[in-house]
């Protein structure tokens, strides 16, 4: 938990939001296409919060990066180019980063042995919240303070509030 709480502190920018995705290359026009196994969260310069499912419809891995990269799975595919899909607007604000306040990590018992997470909320500055969900069939999704609900009412996850800011 140490780990995590160090690594919250050090990025608790929020400028940009990143998610992996791909351009399909047998289309035509190419379409991108979001590939839910991985978030960055995080600031040019400041570090980012690499978010990215260890589980498939479990839990998700936190890390830090130095700067936003493309999934090795997408690199590995002939037919598909990695991207990185700007979310920035969608979720947080375009026009000045946030400071995260509070990070409430959603834990069960698997966390102890491998720091996997069921799920996290980002308290910013500005009154919104981020829910970051990895307990999709499709990947994580992302959210406001309406979709804990699907990760806080589970029945052996249990949350730790974290001041970062």
């Amino acid at each position: 938990m140490d780990e995590l709480i160090r690594l919250f502190r050090q990025c608790h920018r929020f400028e940009e939001l990143l998610a992996a995705g791909y351009g399909d290359l047998s289309s035509d026009p190419e379409r991108v296409v979001l590939y839910g196994k991985q978030i960055f969260i995080g600031a040019p310069g400041g570090g980012y919060l690499n978010l990215a499912v260890a589980q498939l419809g479990q839990w998700m891995s936190v890390s830090h990066a130095a700067e936003p990269f493309v999934h090795p799975e997408i690199a590995e595919e002939d037919q598909l180019r990695g991207v990185l899909v700007d979310m920035t607007g969608l979720y947080l604000s375009s026009r000045r980063a946030l400071e995260c306040k509070i990070v409430t990590v959603y834990l069960d018992d698997e966390f102890a042995g491998t720091g996997r997470v069921r799920g996290l909320a980002f308290s910013l500055d500005d009154g919104t919240s981020l829910v970051v969900d990895p307990a999709n069939v499709d990947g994580i999704s992302l959210g406001d303070e309406r979709d804990l609900w699907r990760i806080a009412d589970v029945g052996d996850v249990r949350a730790v509030e974290i001041p970062v800011g």
